[in-house]
Order: structure tokens, then sequence, then C-alpha cells
């Protein structure tokens, strides 16, 4: 599967625009097709896209320790997983970037460059899917090597001004993610997996963020959800690019795997709710 470049960049921001997180999940799913979590992202996924400028992807798999925008006319594919069946690796997602206006946030938020670095699997491969016209061009942020949770929602927070820009904030990670857990026989979902995906979403709906931030040692079954905190990191910088007073929609919500959380949230903004009504 290749997408051809056809990039379509506007001259102000249209649609909603507000931040959104996806839980990418396996390499799989593009070839697991017949899933609640392919459904979504073929279906409804790339329609939130509709009036970005730009996508800026902050990916699980890219971390740097101090903050890097990738600032390449054409990103590279990267196909940065191992193990897996050989089409996988023959998938290019041809996509533009956008080098100047990449750089430009780069100035606004006081992050680094880098021009050679391409999309990682958790931002070309939800893409592939969900805008196989590849018609937005797409550059990416790196996570905080080592940071907290509140480390990276000061990081989201740099880029609340990005919608003026008309850019759309995504953050590509995974509400659940250990992956000596999973149940490759797809049985019932593990109750620890839902319990903590609960909770996430109870602490999101009470715009409670002192305890989302503490979630490692709060939320239930947090050291098993997440042995490490990189996947949930994105999260907390599509959380921290929310407006004051968002209003979190779950876009999709299910499991694969056994436990295996294939979340989508959008952080709204009240306002733009209320111009749209």
């Amino acid at each position: 599967m290749t997408s051809p470049v056809a990039p379509s960049v506007s001259a102000a921001p249209q649609g909603n625009l507000a931040p959104i997180f996806i839980s990418h999940g396996s390499p799989m799913l593009v070839a697991r097709q017949t899933t609640p979590a392919f459904d979504f992202f073929a279906r409804d996924l790339g329609n939130q896209f509709d009036g970005a400028r730009a996508l800026l992807i902050i990916s699980a798999h890219w971390q740097t320790a101090t903050p890097t925008i990738s600032t390449a006319a054409r990103p590279e594919t990267i196909h940065d997983f191992y193990g897996f069946p050989k089409p996988l690796y023959d998938l290019h997602y041809d996509v533009a970037g956008d080098p100047a206006l990449a750089s430009e946030i780069a100035s606004l938020i006081g992050a680094a460059t880098d021009a050679a670095r391409g999309l990682d699997h958790g931002a070309w491969m939800p893409l592939i899917i969900a805008r196989p016209s590849a018609d937005i061009p797409v550059f990416q942020l790196s996570m905080l090597a080592h940071g907290s949770p509140a480390d990276h929602f000061e990081l989201g927070k740099k880029l609340r001004g990005l919608r003026d820009l008309g850019v759309l904030v995504v953050g590509s990670g995974a509400m659940t993610h250990n992956l000596r857990a999973l149940d490759r026989n797809e049985g019932p979902i593990d109750p620890w997996a839902q319990e903590f995906t609960n909770w996430m979403l109870g602490k999101l709906a009470a715009r409670d963020i002192d305890t989302l931030l503490d979630y490692r040692a709060q939320a239930p079954h947090a050291a098993m959800a997440h042995p490490e905190d990189d996947h949930l990191m994105p999260f907390y910088v599509a959380l921290g690019a929310a407006d004051e007073g968002f209003m979190p929609e779950t876009l999709h919500d299910s499991f694969e795997f056994g436990n295996l959380a294939m979340t989508a949230l959008r952080f709204d903004d009240p306002q733009s709710i209320q111009q749209a009504a």
C-alpha cells in the first residue's frame, strides 16, 4: 500500500482541530482488518483531520533529551518494529512534511529541529489506514526521554496556540500497553485493563488533572497496564494541549489481545462546540 502525495494546505484553520489522543495498537492493525479498532481508523479517524493545515504527531516511539521537531520535506517511513510479516515492511506512507511550518513551531516552543527524522510507526501506521490519500502534511514532535506525566503535560501546554496556525495535535500511544500480558488467543477482556481504562476515563471526565498526573501511584493496576511509562505519555501531551475547560469525548473504546486498550479521545473546546451549534 503506497499512498500518493497530494498535499492540500488550507490558508486558515477550519473544522474542530481540538487535540486528539489515539491508541495506535500493534503494527498488525493494518493487516487485521476485521477489528472494531480498524473500523474506527478506516471510517472515522480520518474525518477528525478535516480542515487541518498539518498534523503534529507525538508518538511513543520517538524520545529525545530535549523536545525536537522533524522538518523533513518528505519524511521517510520508519519500520521500527521487529518479527512481523514481510508485507508490513513493504508499506510506505508517502506524505509531505512542511519544513517551514515545522521550523516556525519549533521556534515558538523552543524545540530543536531534525531534518533527517522520518515517521515512526506510531505516526504513519494509523495514518495509512485513516488518511490513505496522504493529503495533509505531517511532522512529529519528540517525547522527553525519562520525562514524567507532568513534564509531558507542560510540553503539551506549549502547543495550545497551534490551532490558530491550523495545526492539529495528535498524541499517539496506548491507553494500556503490556506486551508480555497480551492474549494472542483473543480471550475475554482482562479485568485489570478494563479497570485501569475506566479509572483514566473517569478522572478525565472529572478533569481531575492532578490525579491523572499521579496515575502511577493512584490508578488501579497502573504497573500492570504500563510496565513502562512511554506509551501513555502522548496522552499527557494531548491533554496539556487542550484548552482550559476542555470537554473530553471518547471517539473509540475497544480492546485487542485481551488487554490492549484502543481508546481514542478528543479534548474539545467548549467555545468551539457552542459556535458550531
